[in-house]
């Protein structure tokens, strides 16, 4: 049986793509980024929730709860003043590097990064995968992302390459 690899599929495409997300994305003004890099420090993908007081843990039928990258969410709506956009989804710029979904991607885990809004753009819904796993968006996000803020994170799993 014949192999195929989708995202390979898209090479020849990469120019409309990268036209169509940049077109599309939202980004937070820098003077935002400026005023209030970080929105939630207290937490990052997977932290435990508590109730209103921190002194239980949230649960839901007798399970632990943990943060589920909504805070990302609602710390890059409201610095860029929207409340729920139609289709929009929150991607982490510096988050994921694994197109095969099999690993954690460290950064979000790190709660210098997670709803760090220079680590943080909206897409089209449909886009998002675009994000995760084309390595050419992820650089051109990054890219992006660094003449924007000046935003490099300072962390093991960034790529050395990337800083050179």
């Amino acid at each position: 049986m014949r192999e195929i690899d989708g995202v390979a599929e898209l090479k020849h495409d990469l120019p409309q793509l990268v036209e169509i997300l940049a077109r599309t994305a939202r980004w937070v003004h820098p003077e935002i980024f400026k005023l209030l890099p970080v929105w939630h420090p207290e937490h990052c993908r997977r932290s435990p929730l508590y109730d209103a007081t921190w002194t239980r843990r949230s649960t839901n039928s007798g399970k632990d709860k943990f943060e589920a990258n909504v805070l990302a969410g609602k710390a890059l709506r409201a610095a860029l003043g929207l409340s729920k956009p139609k289709n929009f989804t929150t991607c982490h710029i510096w988050g994921f590097d694994d197109p095969k979904f099999s690993k954690r991607g460290g950064i979000t885990y790190d709660a210098k990064f997670y709803s760090c809004t220079a680590n943080l753009i909206l897409v089209p819904s449909p886009l998002k995968a675009l994000t995760d796993c084309v390595p050419e968006i992820q650089g051109m996000l990054r890219s992006c992302a660094y003449f924007l803020y000046g935003f490099i994170p300072d962390h093991e799993h960034v790529s050395v390459d990337f800083k050179n």
